[in-house]
C-alpha cells in the first residue's frame, strides 16, 4: 500500500476544505468554463463543492483509495484512477484544470513537456490552468527542511513533515502521522523540484500563456525567498 493509500482514512482531516482555496479557483475560471478536470483530486472535497456549484468535474488520482473515497463522498463528480501522464485517455474538452496540492511535483521537469501538450489538447481555447507546487526556490540549495507540525484540532493527531534530502534533482519527502504516543503511518516517497521560472518556461513553450504567479491562494505576492506555495496560473493559447 502506498504513502497516499494510508493517507485517505485521514486526508481531510489533515488538509481540510480550504474556502479561500476554492475561491481563487473560482476566480481565475473564465466564465465559459462548465467542465473543470482536477489533476491529483485526493479525496475530491473541491470538485464536490464545484459540481455542488453547477460544474461538470472530473477528479483523476493515481491512487486507488482516495478514489474510492472520493466517489463515495461526491457522487455527483466523477472520478477516474488516473495519473498526470494518462491523460490522453480521457475525452471530451475541459474550460478549466488544476493541480494543486503540490501533486506537480511528482513529474520530473522533463517530461513536462510532454504532459502539457497533451494537456492542452484538452482544455478549450483559453481555458485556465492553474499549478500549485512549493517554493522549490527556497527549498533548493538547503541541505534539509522541516516543516511545521500540522496539529488536527479536537484530536492528537499529528502531521510531520520533512525533506531529510535535498538536491537539484531529487527531493525525499518524509511523512508521519500519530496519534498521541501511536504511530498511525510513516513513510518516504521521492519529489522533483523545479524553479518556479522553470515551470513557467516550460509551459510558454507547450503553448500556454503566463498570467500571474502568487504566493499563497490569499493572493500574497511570490516571494522566492519565502517558504510558501508558489501559485501559478496560465491559459491555454
Amino acid at each position: 500500500m502506498s504513502l497516499y493509500s494510508e493517507f485517505a482514512g485521514y486526508y481531510e482531516s489533515v488538509f481540510p476544505f480550504e474556502e479561500e482555496t476554492y475561491a481563487f479557483l473560482r476566480s481565475a475560471f473564465p466564465s465559459t468554463a462548465a467542465r473543470v478536470l482536477d489533476i491529483g483530486c485526493g479525496t475530491g472535497d473541491y470538485c464536490g463543492r464545484l459540481a455542488s456549484q453547477g460544474y461538470e468535474t472530473l477528479g483523476i488520482d493515481l491512487d486507488q483509495w482516495m478514489v474510492e473515497r472520493a466517489r463515495k463522498r461526491y457522487p455527483a463528480s466523477k472520478f477516474e484512477i488516473l495519473g498526470m501522464e494518462q491523460i490522453n485517455a480521457l475525452a471530451g474538452a475541459f474550460g478549466a484544470a488544476y493541480c494543486i496540492g503540490n501533486v506537480g511535483s511528482h513529474l520530473p521537469l522533463h517530461r513536462w513537456s510532454d504532459f502539457l501538450w497533451t494537456l492542452r489538447e484538452h482544455l478549450t481555447t483559453e481555458a485556465t490552468w492553474i499549478v500549485q507546487t512549493v517554493n522549490w526556490d527556497f527549498v533548493l540549495g538547503r541541505e534539509s527542511y522541516e516543516f511545521p507540525d500540522v496539529a488536527v484540532p479536537g484530536t492528537e493527531l499529528v502531521f510531520r513533515r520533512s525533506y531529510p534530502e535535498i538536491s537539484a534533482d531529487k527531493v525525499v519527502f518524509q511523512t508521519r502521522l500519530s496519534d498521541g504516543d501511536r504511530t498511525v503511518f510513516e513513510g518516504a516517497t521521492d519529489l522533483y523540484p523545479a524553479r518556479a521560472a522553470d515551470y513557467i518556461g516550460v509551459h510558454r513553450e507547450s503553448g500556454f500563456e503566463f498570467i500571474e504567479h502568487k504566493g499563497s491562494f490569499s493572493g500574497a505576492e511570490f516571494d522566492p525567498g519565502e517558504m510558501s506555495a508558489s501559485v501559478m496560473v496560465f491559459r491555454r493559447i
